[in-house]
């Protein structure tokens, strides 16, 4: 699989090989087998990405097997590729493989290279590069100038942006992350693993699908020391119950409600009628997802701003759920007392000689409180404010007007068909994004069935360029 060449021009450039560029490669290379494609990624391993990219079998896919085919019109195509490769389930220790299962995310991610590694097969001219893009130009006659981080120059007709998510905030300030030994803002290095299953008292910052990943992995190899872990409310990811038969929707897109507090008494309502039939509140808020981009379109900035600061803890929680025998590890870390949960807000921290001291304030209170650990960990989530990012390629796209941030910060300024707008709002023909780059603009935009979508039809859009481009006069 591994075609690292330069041709130097490409019809199309991918920038980032994790899971919803490579699906852009895939799409591409089944619809034209001529396209010159370029698929470049700075990391080591094409098709995994971050999510997908580790070696902990205990770090579990959040949705079931049968559900998570990469292609949206075969969403069970993973689950009979799982059954022609037994092999990649018994090297994740995966012994009772069934339609409803949580599968290793390690698993996934050999599937995903399972399907560039056909498509380069397919393709006569699918590229690999391993590197790393620093900076975009736009040539005079409408084309675009790469420019990699060992100094080669790439030239492409349209690029896609599939940079994926950038690492947390450091929460230390003007401070850099790299001058506090005791700090990682990275919880899927090995590295950063190791120290933190060392002897002594630790910090997770945030209580979300990550930090729970990190406690799978600590679970059984750290034996000294408490785990702490705080976020502003406290709230993690609830569990799947069992599957059920799907809920009738109760949204219609010509009736949807254009207020935070609308949507939420609506939710509410329903979830009233479902448990009065016997129903889980789960069906409930999975008939919403077909809806749930319209609806937040439909709301407006100042309503958009609304739901961010007051529901988007609660709704996420509900919407993005973990493994139910995830959760049952961090109840067992709290009865056998090594995981102590705390709520509140970080207000400062003070390395004191080997170990760290933490002053929070607990929520809801005026008090302060300090927690002393010898290692901070920072699971908070993606920065999605491109401002505040230190990356070469976002720094230089933004100097250069290629790039905007979304009016939200959340990510990327972009249109309905994935293209990236200016700062003027005006969309960068040929230059499209999907991902987490699209949040602000449709906010559910991080899960694989939004993904798959965004990358079927980011490849329509620029086969639908190329061919007008490339059509005879």
């Amino acid at each position: 699989m591994d075609r690292e060449n330069y041709h130097g021009i490409y019809d199309v450039i991918i920038v980032g090989a994790g899971y919803s560029g490579t699906l852009v490669a895939v799409h591409l290379a089944r619809a034209d087998a001529n396209l010159r494609i370029a698929l470049i990624e700075r990391g080591k391993n094409a098709g995994r990405g971050v999510a997908y990219g580790t070696t902990d079998a205990k770090h579990l896919l959040n949705v079931r097997a049968d559900q998570m085919g990469a292609f949206p019109d075969d969403v069970g195509h993973f689950y009979r590729w799982l059954q022609h490769h037994q092999s990649n389930l018994d090297a994740a220790g995966v012994t009772d493989l069934r339609p409803d299962a949580f599968i290793p995310r390690l698993v996934f991610g050999d599937y995903i290279q399972d399907l560039l590694r056909e498509a380069c097969e397919r393709s006569r001219c699918l590229d690999l590069i391993h590197d790393e893009i620093v900076d975009i130009t736009r040539e005079n006659d409408g084309a675009f100038r790469l420019l990699t981080r060992a100094g080669k120059e790439l030239r492409a007709a349209q690029i896609v942006l599939a940079v994926g998510n950038f690492p947390p905030g450091t929460h230390l300030g003007s401070d850099k992350a790299t001058e506090r030994p005791w700090f990682s803002n990275n919880p899927y290095s090995a590295g950063a693993r190791a120290e933190l299953a060392e002897p002594g008292d630790i910090l997770i910052i945030g209580t979300g699908l990550t930090s729970l990943d990190v406690l799978m992995s600590l679970a059984p190899i750290k034996r000294e020391g408490k785990i702490h872990i705080l976020s502003r409310r406290g709230l993690f990811p609830q569990p799947h119950g069992a599957a059920v038969a799907a809920y009738p929707p109760f949204f219609d897109f010509d009736h949807l409600p254009k207020t935070a507090g609308d949507l939420l008494r609506r939710v509410r309502r329903q979830v009233r009628i479902a448990a009065a039939e016997g129903i889980d509140w789960r069906p409930v808020i999975d008939s919403i997802r077909p809806f749930n981009q319209a609806i937040w379109q439909n709301l407006g900035y100042l309503e958009q701003k609304r739901f961010l600061r007051r529901l988007r803890s609660f709704w996420d929680i509900h919407r993005h759920r973990c493994a139910p025998q995830i959760l049952a590890v961090k109840e067992r870390l709290e009865a056998e007392n090594r995981l102590i949960c705390h709520r509140g807000n970080i207000l400062d921290f003070r390395p004191v000689e080997n170990q760290v001291e933490v002053t929070y304030r607990p929520r809801g209170t005026q008090e302060k409180r300090t927690i002393v650990v010898r290692q901070v960990l920072s699971c908070t989530g993606p920065q999605p404010d491109y401002r505040k990012l230190d990356d070469p390629l976002v720094h230089h796209l933004l100097e250069r007007d290629l790039l905007a941030p979304d009016p939200l910060r959340m990510g990327a300024y972009t249109d309905q068909e994935g293209r990236v707008l200016n700062q003027a709002g005006e969309p960068i023909h040929r230059l499209y994004t999907l991902g987490s780059p699209r949040m602000g603009s449709l906010y559910e935009s991080i899960a694989v069935p939004e993904l798959r979508g965004q990358a079927r039809d980011v490849a329509k859009h620029i086969l639908s360029c190329h061919r007008a481009c490339t059509k005879p006069a």
